[in-house]
Order: C-alpha cells, then structure tokens, then sequence
C-alpha cells in the first residue's frame, strides 16, 4: 500500500518522510484543501505587481547584480525560463533519487504556504511530479547555501521543463522523453516562478534529514556497543559522572541492559567508557535540538521575496539563506565524530590486552599468530575517525562571495550537509565494529551474562560468526552489521528487549 503524505506547509515531519529516506519512493502527497486559498491570494498578489508595472526584484527586475535592470512585461516569462536555465550549474555525482524526491515534497511544502505567488497549476503540476515519479538528476555540488540551493533547485525544475535527464527505472533518460512516457506536461513558468522554484534550502534540508534520521539509530546503537563493551571488560562504574536516571537516556540503556549492581573487580578506567555517559548524552541532545530546528525549517519559508498579501507587496529578505542548515549540519558532524572516536578507543580495549586486565585474549582469539581475529578491524575504525578529523571541519567558517560582492556572505551549508553523510555512514561502520568485537570480548569474558545481553548476543551470532578459532571475511560481516545499524534492525532489538 501506497503511503499518503498529507502537506498543509506547517506539520510535516521527519516520521512523515523517514520511509522515503530509506529509499522507498512508493509514495503519494496529497495538499489540504485549507490551503489554497492563501495561495490563490499570494498569486493575485503577484499578477497585481505585473499589471501595475511595480518594479519587484525577481518579478519585473534581473537578478543578483542586474535587480536593477527593469523587464517589461513582455519578457517576464523569459526572465524565469532564463533563470532556470542559466543557473542550473551544478557539476559532479547525482544525488540519489530519494533525496531529490524529498526535495520536491520540501519545496512543495514550502510552496503551499502561500507567500511565494505561484499560480495553483503549478502547485498541482510539482504534486503530480512527485506522484509519478518523475525525478530530474540533480549534481551534487555547486551550492554554496546563499540563495539557498539555488543551483541544484534549478536542475530539480530543469527537469521538470523537460530539460536535462530523468530518473527512469533504475537509470537517468532523456528528461523530454520522460515526460511523454509520463503524459507530464513540461513546466513552464510565469512570473516570479521560476524564483519560487530554486530560492530555497531544500537540499540541505533533504540530505540533513537522512543524516538525522540515521543519526537516531546510530546513538542508540553506540549506546548498546557501550554497554556490551563496558561488561565486557567488567567496568567499574562508581567513577562515573552521576547522572539522574530521567535525564540522561545513555545512562539508563547502559543500566537497563546490565543491571544495576556493579562490580568492584576492575582494574583500569578508560575514559572512554568512564565518561561515555556524559559524552553519549551530549550528542544525543545534539540530534534532538537538531531535528527541531530541521522540522522547523521545512514548514518555514525559504523563498525571496515573499509575497505579504496583507500590504499587497513582495518583500525581500534573508528566507533562503542556508546558515541555519549549515550550522546544524557541522554540530552534527562535529558530534558524530566524538561518538566515533570514543567508539574506536573502546575497540582498542578490546582487541589489546595489554593496556587492560580483563583476560581477553590479544585481538580477541584464541589462535594469536596463526588467526587475526580482530586486528584489522580496529585499523578501519582508526582510518574512519581519521578521515571524519577532516570531514567535521565546519564549512560554515568560510565564504566566498558571489554574483559580483552582491552575495557578500554565503553559508557553504550544502557541503556541510553532504559530508555529514559521509560521516554518518562512517559511524555506521563503526559502531557495527564495536558491536562485534564486543559480542567476541563477552564470549571471552569469564563472567555470567545478564539475561538481556544474552539475548544482543544471540542476536549478533544470528548474523556474525565468531573468530575464537577461525579467521572470517571481515568486509562482508562489517557490512552486514552496518546495514543492521543503518535500517534500524539494532534499533529494533533493543525496542524489543525495552531498552529504549
């Protein structure tokens, strides 16, 4: 069954959209009928503007440089074709079919709210792009989050003109072709339209919203990976910073899945467990905070000008600009990179015995010299960690102007977003990592297993063999347990054993 997205511009969510960030595009959007109304007044607004000949930036004036420059009516329409067509720019690998497609429900969303002039023809010609399917090819890079995404918004409309290339069945087609296999009729844009379309920060709000999603399952699963690590090298817990059970969620997984009785048997106290708890905590409030401003940002509008139907008048402003999705989009990479390099130093523990006493055997099997085990695998988290350093680097420090100084200051936030996917997936490897060396240290571990752990460990033997006496094809079993982490399949053990 088809799912159905009601959009009225205010409520949308990242639940609304978590299954098409998944990759599942089987989706219907359907507009509530309170709506159109005010969109049908923001499009009198503007046909008022053109009638009087008001001279309104983007409406009846060039753009950047040229807002100077008065159009005459005549060549209005030509002035948004031109638009779209000149700044669809953007060079590099495509963005995957599944965020352009999130891209078109974000600025549908946005278009609905009724303060961006568009006629309802276009509204319901966006509406039937999304249910058909018809997603134009968007290169990833040559946003630099000013005018919000411009560029990769204008390959999103390019396409839907019938310019450019089409996804179509698993490749990209000619994008004219696609429309007459879709009976789609090629948008073409009145005033102010053509504005409307690429003035926005979709696409980082798009790639932010898998990131987040993906960050959920993460945190969740770098917190059971701290607890089978932290009982598996029997941690002394009387150090760690007190914590209320109601306040710190890290906390109470780690207590729930162990118990509450600790040992006084440890010897040593990393402060990458000794402290995970407060560090676990931060980050996960980092990924709340986060979600709020991002659910706020997709029911705003990110559009220039705004069309005030009040005063009759269109007003420019900074709507469009990036800086709120950058700045999150670097908290997120600078807080997953933490929860990744305590990850790796608690693999460390793990796999060298000789910086613990918990009589795990070194690089966890029973065969050191003719097997492995896991010593290669902490080399991986090490090289991840070491290429996420670079990648949480915020982007949002710098700026380069454009369009002749007119865009003086711009947000870099669009590659802020796309290297938080890269990071994400590198957490992803991670924490599956630390979950199988961890499984390998409890089964080493002389120690009774509290019921719940028992059961992560089953289910970690369900889907990874152990290496007490034989050596594995790590990639394929990393990748398995990454692809539990990423789909949520972690997240749904601990559902079930109510850790969460």
């Amino acid at each position: 069954m088809k799912k159905v997205l009601m959009l009225d511009g205010v409520n949308l969510s990242i639940d609304d959209l978590k299954e098409i960030l998944q990759g599942n595009l089987d989706v219907v959007v359907e507009i509530q009928d309170h709506v159109k109304n005010h969109i049908l007044q923001s499009r009198n607004t503007v046909d008022m503007i053109v009638q009087k000949k008001i001279p309104i930036y983007g409406i009846s004036t060039g753009f950047g440089k040229f807002k100077e420059i008065y159009i005459p009516h005549q060549e209005m329409v030509d002035l948004q074709k031109n638009l779209i067509i000149s700044h669809a720019s953007c060079v590099g690998e495509p963005l995957k079919p599944h965020i352009v497609l999130v891209m078109m429900i974000l600025r549908l969303n946005c278009l609905i709210r009724g303060f961006s002039g568009v006629r309802m023809s276009l509204i319901e010609s966006l509406q039937q792009a999304i249910n058909k399917k018809i997603i134009p090819k968007v290169p990833c890079q040559g946003s630099v989050g000013a005018s919000g995404d411009l560029a990769p918004l204008s390959h999103l409309a390019l396409g839907l003109m019938g310019i450019g290339q089409i996804w179509n069945d698993g490749q990209y087609i000619a994008a004219d072709l696609a429309l007459k296999m879709h009976n789609f009729e090629p948008l073409e844009f009145m005033e102010k339209e053509g504005l409307a379309m690429n003035n926005g920060t979709q696409m980082m709000a798009a790639i932010n919203l898998e990131t987040l999603m993906r960050s959920q399952y993460v945190m969740n699963a770098a917190d059971l990976a701290l607890g089978l690590t932290s009982y598996a090298l029997q941690t002394n817990y009387h150090f760690l910073k007190n914590y209320s059970k109601s306040d710190n969620k890290s906390k109470n997984i780690v207590f729930n899945l162990i118990g509450e009785q600790w040992t006084d048997q440890i010897k040593t106290n990393p402060k990458s467990i000794q402290t995970a708890f407060t560090t676990h905590q931060i980050i996960r409030q980092s990924i709340q905070e986060n979600l709020r401003i991002l659910e706020r940002e997709i029911n705003s509008t990110s559009d220039n000008p705004i069309i005030d139907n009040e005063q009759q008048s269109a007003k420019s402003g900074g709507n469009f600009h990036g800086e709120y999705m950058g700045i999150l989009a670097d908290n997120m990479c600078i807080a997953l990179q933490r929860l990744c390099i305590f990850s790796e130093r608690r693999q460390e523990r793990l796999v060298n015995s000789e910086i613990g006493d918990c009589g795990l055997p070194m690089f966890l099997t029973s065969k050191g010299g003719l097997l492995n085990g896991y010593m290669i695998p902490q080399y991986t988290s090490a090289a991840l960690v070491s290429e996420n350093k670079v990648l949480s680097h915020p982007s949002c420090i710098d700026t380069v102007p454009t369009s002749a100084n007119i865009e003086d200051h711009v947000s870099m936030g669009a590659y802020s977003a796309r290297k938080g996917l890269q990071i994400i997936q590198n957490a992803e490897y991670i924490i599956a990592i630390e979950l199988m060396c961890a499984a390998q240290g409890l089964e080493f571990a002389k120690i009774q297993l509290p019921p719940k752990i028992q059961s992560c460990l089953k289910y970690i033997r369900s889907i990874i063999p152990d290496v007490k006496t034989q050596d594995i094809f790590m990639n394929q079993y990393i990748e398995i347990m990454a692809k539990n982490v990423r789909d949520g399949h972690i997240n749904h053990l601990m559902e079930e054993l109510q850790l969460l």
